[in-house]
């Protein structure tokens, strides 16, 4: 009873910690019906630097016009959601120093310059900005429950599962349930640092000047990429649903490759062997937990090929939503992957028995792939929309 109750109370608590963040978070919206004129540019960009040099920016605020300067190269996903919302909604694919201003669009150095001089910017801010057709994001409860499920599902992803099965059954010949469940809690850690580590770089090079300057130019087409790719995962994953379905396990497609099995299978042995030294000596006691956390740091990155793939289209979907909340979601999922880890192994080491864990799995393989499968069309389906509004 313990077990369900620790759960409960651990989303409990993540729901707590995450409903205060995603209702600020949907509370924050930018009014450009404050502003007469708006204006997208980019410090390092020489177009937007002559445009500063010319005065006409000083000009139209000494005129009385209500001026909304927008830094886009500011690591700042409000701004270039914003950037990206003007650029859909008025239908252009012009880059910054641009000037919306009621339903014109001034892009560039010169014209911008010469609209302000000759009085074209200022009579076109008396008219409305157009409707603008807010982006889709990952952001509000639905991408929060979105990234709670894609997190569990990776958890329990066969791949990562089969390579935590296989380090408990190597670490049997240990005695001590309570020195099972260290080791054990070692290894998940690693991976788990392994995991976030990853998650976090990536983030920040999508969240970086350069690519977001990309997605501003390419974005649409990296995003239908992404979809496609996504679509492509949902078809496999789907026939993986059929085979699996009719017991046919060997003709699965997406699983982690032998070879990398192989590896991984050697580290362990190699690495586990140390342990089997029962010198209870102040090194064996260091190695009980640092060598378990370097094997999981190792598959971490081995199976990165197989469990990785719900991770990347996370990841790029958390690049629709601002950095703070980007975080937020990365630490939940993250949390939510290792949740059913721990799970697994404390069961495995409670009834000593990985192969009846083993069965119990396999016997559930076709609803973690139909999930799973489930899980890349919505993404494909995500990413299509996203690219297409």
């Amino acid at each position: 009873m313990k077990k369900p109750l620790y759960a409960a109370l651990f989303l409990l608590g993540l729901f707590l910690f995450i409903s205060p963040v995603l209702q600020a978070d949907e509370a924050v919206e930018t009014t450009v019906d404050d502003y007469d004129i708006i204006y997208f540019y980019e410090p390092l960009c020489s177009d937007c630097q002559t445009v500063e040099q010319s005065g006409v920016l000083e000009q139209l605020e000494t005129e009385g016009y209500d001026l909304l300067q927008v830094n886009v190269d500011e690591s700042d996903m409000e701004a270039v959601t914003l950037f990206t919302s003007f650029l859909t909604t008025y239908d252009t694919d012009e880059s910054y120093p641009i000037v919306f201003a009621g339903e014109d669009v001034y892009a560039g150095a010169n014209t911008i310059i010469q609209a302000v001089e000759n009085g074209e910017i200022q009579a076109s801010s008396h008219a409305d900005f157009l409707e603008i057709q807010e982006p889709l994001t990952l952001e509000g409860w639905s991408g929060f429950f979105t990234v709670l499920v894609a997190g569990l599902l990776d958890g329990i992803n066969p791949c990562a599962i089969g390579m935590l099965l296989m380090f408990v059954s190597m670490i049997g010949f240990l005695k001590s349930k309570r020195l099972m469940v260290l080791v054990s809690t070692a290894y998940i850690s690693g991976v788990l640092l392994t995991y976030f580590a990853v998650g976090f770089g990536i983030l920040q090079f999508l969240g970086s000047a350069f690519m977001q300057s990309v997605l501003v130019d390419i974005g649409h087409i990296l995003y239908i990429i992404f979809g496609v790719l996504a679509f492509l995962l949902f078809l496999i994953t789907f026939y993986d649903f059929i085979v699996t379905k009719r017991s046919q396990y060997a003709k699965v497609k997406n699983q982690l490759p032998s070879k990398i099995r192989q590896f991984n299978q050697r580290v362990m042995k190699r690495m586990t062997a140390v342990l089997q030294d029962e010198n209870p000596s102040l090194k064996r006691k260091i190695n009980i937990f640092l060598i378990p956390f370097f094997i999981g740091i190792v598959i971490g990155v081995t199976e990165a090929a197989c469990t990785g793939q719900i991770y990347f289209f996370v990841l790029v979907g958390l690049n629709t939503v601002n950095p703070t909340l980007g975080i937020i979601y990365l630490i939940i999922f993250n949390l939510l992957f290792a949740l059913p880890l721990f799970v697994i192994a404390f069961t495995a080491i409670r009834i000593k028995n990985v192969t009846a864990i083993a069965n119990f799995v396999n016997a559930r393989l076709p609803l973690i792939k139909i999930l799973t499968a489930l899980f890349f069309l919505g993404m494909a389906i995500f990413f299509f929309v996203y690219a297409l509004l």
